[in-house]
């Protein structure tokens, strides 16, 4: 459920339409100051959320060993890599057609080719899918760095240091960081979170009247926040002040605790069986769908309050689309997602928490 939440979270913030341009709040509208609060503050929680699950999903399941780790690596790359490619490879041929249909050159190389379609392609949400892989790839690493209770506290303290100082150590490759502290930080949660699970099973059983109040604090921080600076931005740029990034970050860390909170009291068994699209719409939503319905919006209305109509919109038909394919073409559908189906990846993982299956196939159908 928060993994289905936090895919709609992505889907909100690459269809934001308007931002402000002042840091001053008075000069921003109340349609810049909305998008902002929606998907600059509370959507920015779904990539941590992300990370932590697929942390806890990895490692709960990870014994240490060497056989493990190999045959970990190899199913992440059918159901991470393979993906990655195939929707990088619809995006690049998108992207060619595009500028033939516009008539306009591509002045590249070789390499500046295969760079761009394998390590940077036109998908942006791609990025996470490459910082997952890499995540797998030193994952053992990681294992050690958290294998206990002190290891726990340093790696834990040194990263949340440098995350919340938005500090960047890993050098940029094709555009992208090789990891992004955010994904790296909240996947070694995960990964603590594995070995003392209790830490996850305390906030489903948290009192509604305490979910309401962390979710207020959530809320109320992401307000004060664009109150602070409407124009904040830390996405490979530096448009913030160090107030302003210390209540952002403190967002995202109460917001996790609020979004798990919240998912945990959704029990619908149609929604448990969206959740298995969720991926899909991850690697659909984006270019060459955002491109095609941008050209359609400056056709044809006001692109600033395009947003509300358009993001619930692709939401719903992504979904749709998904669950349509999934049904009409089965193969075609694990092949794309790497085997996760709406009809068995929800329910699954729900019943194994439940305890009704006693093996490790939710964690395989999830990652």
């Amino acid at each position: 459920m928060a993994s289905l939440v936090a895919t709609v979270m992505v889907v909100g913030i690459h269809y934001k339409t308007d931002v402000p341009d002042s840091p001053s709040f008075q000069d921003a509208t109340w349609n810049q100051v909305l998008q902002e609060f929606w998907f600059g503050g509370i959507a920015r929680v779904a990539v941590p959320m992300f990370s932590l699950i697929a942390g806890l999903l990895y490692f709960r399941s990870d014994d240490g060993t060497f056989t493990c780790y190999r045959k970990k690596f190899f199913q992440r790359c059918r159901t991470v890599l393979f993906p990655y490619f195939i929707v990088a490879s619809i995006a690049m041929t998108s992207w060619l057609a595009i500028h033939r249909l516009r008539s306009d050159s591509v002045d590249m190389g070789a390499f500046e080719f295969l760079t761009m379609w394998l390590v940077r392609p036109p998908a942006e949400q791609l990025w996470f899918l490459r910082d997952l892989m890499v995540l797998v790839a030193i994952a053992p690493l990681i294992r050690w760095a958290t294998q206990s209770r002190t290891h726990q506290a340093v790696s834990i303290t040194a990263l949340m240091t440098a995350w919340t100082t938005n500090f960047q150590p890993f050098p940029i490759i094709a555009g992208w960081h090789l990891i992004h502290i955010e994904t790296l930080l909240f996947f070694t949660i995960g990964c603590c979170c594995a070995s003392q699970v209790q830490w996850v099973n305390r906030v489903p059983e948290w009192r509604n009247s305490v979910t309401i109040s962390v979710a207020g604090l959530w809320f109320s921080l992401v307000a004060i926040r664009v109150w602070m600076r409407p124009d904040f931005d830390i996405w490979y740029t530096d448009v913030y002040d160090f107030p302003n990034l210390i209540v952002h970050q403190l967002s995202i860390l109460v917001g996790c605790f609020a979004l798990m909170a919240i998912a945990s009291r959704i029990d619908s068994h149609r929604l448990q069986c969206w959740s298995g699209a969720s991926f899909f719409v991850f690697l659909v939503h984006e270019f060459p769908l955002r491109a095609a319905i941008e050209l359609a919006v400056e056709r044809i209305g006001d692109p600033a309050l395009s947003c509300w109509l358009v993001f619930p919109g692709v939401v719903i038909g992504c979904y749709a689309f998904a669950l349509l394919t999934s049904k009409r073409f089965p193969v075609a559908f694990a092949l794309i997602t790497g085997g996760r189906t709406p009809a068995g990846a929800g329910k699954l993982i729900v019943e194994t928490t439940r305890g009704v299956s006693t093996n490790n196939t939710a964690e395989q159908v999830a990652s």
